[in-house]
C-alpha cells in the first residue's frame, strides 16, 4: 500500500465507529436530510485534507464535530450575503422520518433547536443527540462542569419554553370545541 490508501485506510478506520453520530450532528444542526449530506460531505472532506495534522486519535469525533460546525456556520454567514436565508431555511426543513405522523413534531424540535444560542445548542447536541458524556463536552469545549451543566439545563428550559409556545400557538390555531364535521 502506498501513503495515499494508508492514510484512507486509516481515516476510514476512525471514521466507521462514529459516522452515525457525525450524521446525526449534521442532520440536527442543518434541519434537513439533503444539507445534513452536504454539510457531512464538506466536513469529511476538510477533516481528511487535515488528517496528517490530527494529534490525537481518539479525539477524532470532536475534530469533525468542530468541522461541522464551523463549516455550517461559514455556510451561514455566506447565505446572509448572496442569498436569501428564508428561502433557505424553508427548504432545510423536509424531515425525512419513519412515520409520517412524526414529521410536524420534529420539525417543530427542529426549528426550536436552532432558535437556542449556539452555546446551549452545541451542549444540547453534543449530550442528547450525539451522546457525549458531561466530561466529554467539557474537555472538547474546554469549560468546566458546572458551566457545561449550566448550558446543558438553559438549553432545556429553552426548549421547553419555545415548544410549549409552538403548542399553545397550535391550539389558538385549531379550537377544540370544532367537531370533526364542521372542519370538513
Amino acid at each position: 500500500m502506498d501513503e495515499k490508501e494508508q492514510n484512507i485506510a486509516a481515516f476510514m478506520h476512525l471514521y466507521k465507529p462514529v459516522e452515525s453520530q457525525i450524521s446525526a450532528y449534521c442532520r440536527v444542526i442543518t434541519g434537513s436530510e439533503e444539507a445534513a449530506g452536504d454539510l457531512l460531505q464538506d466536513t469529511l472532506l476538510a477533516a481528511f485534507e487535515g488528517f496528517k495534522d490530527l494529534h490525537k486519535t481518539e479525539s477524532f469525533i470532536y475534530y469533525l464535530c468542530s468541522i461541522a460546525k464551523h463549516t455550517f456556520l461559514k455556510q451561514k454567514r455566506r447565505w446572509k450575503f448572496f442569498g436569501d436565508s428564508t428561502d433557505i431555511e424553508k427548504k432545510n426543513t423536509s424531515i425525512s422520518a419513519d412515520s409520517i405522523e412524526l414529521q410536524p413534531d420534529i420539525q417543530l424540535l427542529y426549528k426550536a433547536i436552532a432558535k437556542l444560542n449556539n452555546d446551549q445548542r452545541e451542549v444540547l447536541l453534543m449530550f442528547h443527540i450525539m451522546g457525549f458524556s458531561i466530561n466529554e463536552i467539557q474537555k472538547q469545549l474546554k469549560l468546566t462542569e458546572a458551566a457545561v451543566k449550566n448550558r446543558l439545563q438553559r438549553a432545556r428550559s429553552r426548549l421547553k419554553l419555545l415548544l410549549s409556545d409552538n403548542i399553545s400557538d397550535i391550539a389558538t390555531a385549531f379550537p377544540a370545541n370544532l367537531s370533526n364535521t364542521e372542519m370538513i
